[in-house]
């Protein structure tokens, strides 16, 4: 959450995505039993915190918040380079797919003057906001050696660390400097229970312990640390708000997206969703809706493409290269096929909700994703019978894998080229089925089950039980 500046003073805006969602009714529901710690991250944040604005925010909410001051040169070293780019690239695997050669010493100045600092300002906030029994949950790649340092500070406290990223284990942390590989491990162990969204990223969390020689229970998903204390790892997948999109879904805003969407074509409409980013393989879905083009003239005019994307990250180098080549994949398509892919490059979520409702086929083609919400917000809202094409390394596979029309390898061009053409190629029948069934699997959860699960884990394992949520 953050603060906006208005001509009265300061108004609230929510993050948006499953995270808030799920953990705000929670803290609501908790009320002056909860503390809300996070950084103030702008001027705005800053001056709203020098204006008092804190003590409305806790009558709006129902808890407490607790915004920290770090440092502007300080807080952009630690979010920009070390959180953002050296272990978001280590948890996504990508140092291979954007050609970065393993960090040398030369980052370590980064870790350790601005990335533990600030977690330690986290670890320092917590311990001030909560009794020696209370709940603390740290959230994110972000905070991986927050948990430790609370430990040291407080040997019984109940803590959890949560990881919204994908997790790829041993082969991103080996490209990071040894001091950073070990101490983001030793870090997360200090949680009692260290959480990711799907047992893929458990198993590489697990797979990195082992390389770095803790003893680990596989069988139990369990990591025995310093004294014989127990570090417990599960999956906990989370969901979106399905009936708060379906409301969304209904503004007027976009209802007129989708029928100008729909409108684009009176055959097949491809659609995408997604931050411009490379983890998210944008540019080979792009190559692969042009190798299908290429060899179905039948379906050239009848197929359409729509994207919807937004900036992420602008000054980060890399970035910018990523969104150059989006680009360029997009032009090469449109000068031998014009105006077979629509795309847009702002943040623009009621555009993207109309893309959602009218598609025929929803192309989610990472290459490693901790969850990747959007398959699972276009089965929810979706009202054209839509199918899914979804790649096997995207969190969202191991709930709705058995569905979709399957990716195993999303770096293989032509593979993904073929399973665009069988979802294109299913009649209007067969894809409604499939998007029924997905809608199921969807609705099934919701996002209040994924904290509420981890909280009565936590509760478990601080009566010296095991979590009843099992490990594979």
């Amino acid at each position: 959450m953050s603060f906006v500046q208005k001509d009265d003073g300061f108004d609230i805006k929510r993050g948006a995505g499953g995270l808030a969602g799920a953990l705000d009714p929670v803290a609501r529901r908790l009320g002056e039993h909860a503390r809300w710690i996070a950084t103030a991250t702008s001027e705005v944040d800053r001056a709203a915190v020098e204006a008092g604005a804190l003590a409305s925010l806790h009558e709006q909410l129902g808890y407490e918040v607790h915004l920290l001051e770090i440092d502007p040169d300080t807080y952009a070293d630690y979010y920009d380079n070390v959180s953002n780019r050296m272990l978001w690239f280590s948890n996504h695997c990508l140092f291979d797919e954007l050609g970065i050669p393993p960090f040398g010493d030369e980052v370590l100045a980064s870790w350790r003057d601005s990335y533990e600092v600030v977690n330690r300002r986290f670890a320092e906030a917590a311990e001030r906001a909560a009794e020696a029994d209370t709940l603390v949950l740290y959230q994110d790649y972000h905070l991986t050696t927050a948990p430790a340092m609370l430990r040291e500070k407080r040997p019984r406290q109940p803590i959890l660390h949560f990881t919204h990223s994908s997790f790829c284990g041993p082969r991103g942390l080996s490209h990071l400097p040894d001091e950073v590989h070990e101490e983001t491990i030793a870090g997360l162990l200090g949680a009692d229970l260290i959480g990711f969204h799907v047992h893929q990223w458990v198993d590489g969390f697990l797979s990195a312990c082992e390389r770095l020689g803790y003893a680990v229970d596989r069988d139990r998903a369990a990591v025995e640390v310093e004294g014989g204390r127990l570090a417990w790892a599960r999956a906990y997948p989370i969901t979106v708000a399905v009936g708060e999109l379906r409301k969304r879904a209904t503004r007027k805003k976009v209802q007129r997206w989708a029928e100008r969407f729909r409108s684009v074509t009176d055959g097949v409409l491809l659609v995408r969703a997604d931050r411009a980013e490379p983890s998210k393989n944008i540019v080979r879905g792009f190559e692969a809706f042009e190798a299908l083009l290429d060899r179905r003239e039948d379906l050239r005019g009848r197929v359409h493409f729509v994207a919807c994307l937004y900036p992420s990250r602008e000054n980060m180098p890399e970035y910018q290269d990523y969104s150059s080549r989006i680009e360029r994949a997009v032009a090469n398509i449109n000068a031998k096929y014009p105006d077979h892919v629509a795309m847009f490059m702002q943040d623009d979520f009621e555009r993207t909700l109309g893309a959602l409702l009218v598609y025929d086929v929803l192309v989610v083609n990472p290459l490693m994703d901790g969850m990747n919400l959007v398959a699972k917000e276009g089965p929810a809202i979706n009202q054209a019978g839509g199918a899914l094409v979804l790649s096997s390394r995207a969190g969202a596979y191991e709930d709705l894998g058995s569905i979709a029309c399957s990716i195993e390898d999303p770096y293989d061009v032509e593979q993904t080229a073929r399973v665009m053409e069988r979802a294109i190629d299913m009649d209007a029948t067969q894809r409604a089925a499939q998007g029924d069934a997905l809608r199921l699997v969807v609705e099934a959860r919701k996002p209040e089950d994924w904290i509420e699960s981890q909280i009565g884990d936590l509760l478990l394992i601080k009566e010296g039980k095991e979590p009843a949520t099992p490990p594979w």
